[in-house]
């Protein structure tokens, strides 16, 4: 069964970016703008119901050299009011831009309440979409996005979604992207990438009225990017090569625009340092780390130090105003048995030699297979080498997580931090729990660490997540040692996140998170006390042995 999409797709949006008490961001892409033309749009934002009377007119204007994007952003509204906006192409509103099926009602979005939230918060997680993957949901792979208006009715506190990576899945134009040097042309095959993913009305009707927060990983470039062997200049090079550096730049000219240009302003100035950005919601803040525009698997980089500086400092500004901080990272900091996966890195290349062998039949079956494979599965060694807890990637894990749990284990007479991990990339949501067995962290030594994961692509093999957790208990993170992770829980299904923080009393924080599976009417839901429940037992097991396949 084919994946379908509009071909002829000439505008993307209009999406709802950053909103705050008093501010909301408007996107929007026009695909047909010819070279160095700028077209301006106009908007109106009206109270409650779009027969109002206009309490606001304004201008957007698109870009050809802003990738035909263009963002309005909105100040001076209501706390906690509902805005139904218009486009038009005129200023007197006489020739309305075409919603491409959207209802006139479902272009609106809500300011968030004064002082950010009334004691809970509800927003959505995900990540991962690749509809093409899953065509045979009956909703041509959008399956998980056509629930979403009914889950967000069922909790009506939901204010904003998270995407944490891979919004786009550019695999499939890597060949074109490295052949062509035409940057202009590079930057044109992304954008067809994302009107091939973003034109449905399924996805279109989700995002038109919640306000998103987005944040790349690899294949919103490609496939294992800054991980992928056959990047680099050389067997012992860390350099890549020019021809991958060339498409880099230009998924990142189509991030800039089109995703990042939705988020709030970016922690280095003009993106040069990367699109690290931090925001607060009342008293819970969320750090969006980017972990793809330093990344160098031979270097040992996941992401500068400077990128964490500078997430630092944000933290110690906001201090005195947060309880709670949300870490929303593009990757996980653990998944899976560092025996396994470190058997299966070195022999890989060793099953790619095999398959290439077996393509090189001439069998069309086996000619068949081979492509799927690669397709399909294809070297997994970049794969391995994506979480924080990999091993090139230890170093940066214990910078991390000394952090992360120095917030919720201060110096005496600062109050501390609760911290949640939120991460996405694997394709198979659930949780885990990460530990220290440092002694300036006995008072909270354990953090939640929850996985929304994927939204669209097909899920992870039940039966390869069995093998991981059969042989998975406890995996060390970091070089030091002192840091670890233990793996609860982890589903086979397509999914989105519902994750409730709760005010309960003064000082005390809950978190609800609400696991929507695909096929499932029901969620599975995880309760955390965030203050009660982060301490650690180590209860020793002397003759516990090593896990294996057979018993």
């Amino acid at each position: 069964m084919a994946f379908h999409f509009d071909r002829n797709c000439r505008l993307l949006g209009p999406f709802i970016g950053h909103t705050t008490e008093t501010e909301a961001r408007i996107w929007l892409h026009v695909a047909d703008l010819k070279p160095g033309e700028r077209r301006t749009l106009h908007v109106t934002l009206h109270p409650d119901r779009p027969n109002a009377r206009a309490v606001q007119r304004l201008t957007l204007t698109v870009s050809e050299e802003d990738c035909g994007v263009g963002v309005v952003n909105i100040s001076g509204l209501e706390p906690d009011t509902l805005y139904v906006y218009r486009l038009t192409w005129d200023e007197a509103g006489l020739a309305p831009i075409d919603p491409g099926g959207l209802a006139p009602e479902e272009l609106c979005f809500r300011t968030l309440p004064r002082a950010g939230f009334n004691q809970q918060l509800d927003f959505l997680v995900m990540s991962c979409h690749n509809p093409e993957t899953a065509v045979r949901d009956g909703a041509n792979g959008f399956a998980v996005w056509e629930q979403m208006p009914e889950i967000i009715a069922h909790n009506k506190n939901v204010r904003f979604a998270l995407l944490m990576g891979d919004q786009i899945y550019a695999d499939d134009i890597e060949r074109k992207a490295l052949r062509e040097e035409d940057p202009l042309k590079r930057v044109k095959l992304y954008l067809g990438i994302y009107r091939k993913y973003w034109s449905d009305l399924r996805y279109r009707r989700v995002l038109c009225r919640l306000p998103a927060y987005l944040m790349w990983d690899d294949h919103d470039i490609t496939d294992g990017w800054g991980s992928r062997e056959d990047s680099f200049e050389e067997a012992q090079s860390d350099e890549f090569k020019p021809s991958w550096k060339g498409m880099f730049q230009s998924a990142r000219t189509a991030f800039q625009h089109m995703q990042a240009s939705r988020n709030p302003p970016p922690l280095s100035p003009g993106y040069q340092e990367g699109f690290d950005t931090c925001f607060r919601v009342g008293r819970a803040g969320f750090v969006l780390p980017d972990l793809r525009s330093h990344r160098n698997v031979r270097q040992g980089r996941i992401w500068t130090e400077a990128q964490q500086a500078a997430v630092e400092r944000w933290v110690a500004s906001e201090r005195e105003n947060l309880d709670v901080l949300f870490f929303c990272s593009s990757v996980v900091f653990s998944h899976g048995h560092h025996g396994l996966e470190a058997l299966m890195r070195s022999g890989w290349p060793y099953v790619l030699q095999a398959v290439s062998w077996m393509g090189s039949i001439r069998y069309a079956g086996l000619r068949s297979m081979a492509s799927s494979f690669h397709k399909n599965i294809g070297d997994l060694r970049d794969d391995l080498n994506d979480s924080w807890g990999a091993e090139p990637n230890r170093r940066a894990a214990d910078r991390m997580l000394d952090f992360l749990f120095g917030l919720q284990n201060p110096p005496k007479g600062q109050r501390p931090l609760s911290v949640v991990v939120l991460a996405g990339d694997i394709h198979t949501p659930g949780y885990s729990t990460l530990y220290s067995s440092d002694p300036a962290h006995r008072e909270r030594p354990s953090i939640p660490h929850v996985v929304a994961s994927p939204v669209s692509y097909q899920p992870f093999s039940w039966m390869a997540e069995a093998v991981y957790r059969r042989l998975t208990r406890v995996v060390t993170l970091g070089e030091r040692g002192v840091y670890s992770a233990q793996v609860s829980h982890h589903f086979s299904q397509r999914n989105v996140v519902v994750t409730s923080l709760r005010n309960v009393a003064a000082d005390e924080w809950h978190l609800k998170v609400k696991f929507y599976l695909e096929g499932y009417p029901e969620p599975r839901i995880l309760l955390f006390d965030l203050h009660r429940t982060s301490g650690r037992e180590d209860i020793p097991w002397p003759q516990a042995r090593e896990p294996s396949l057979l018993g």
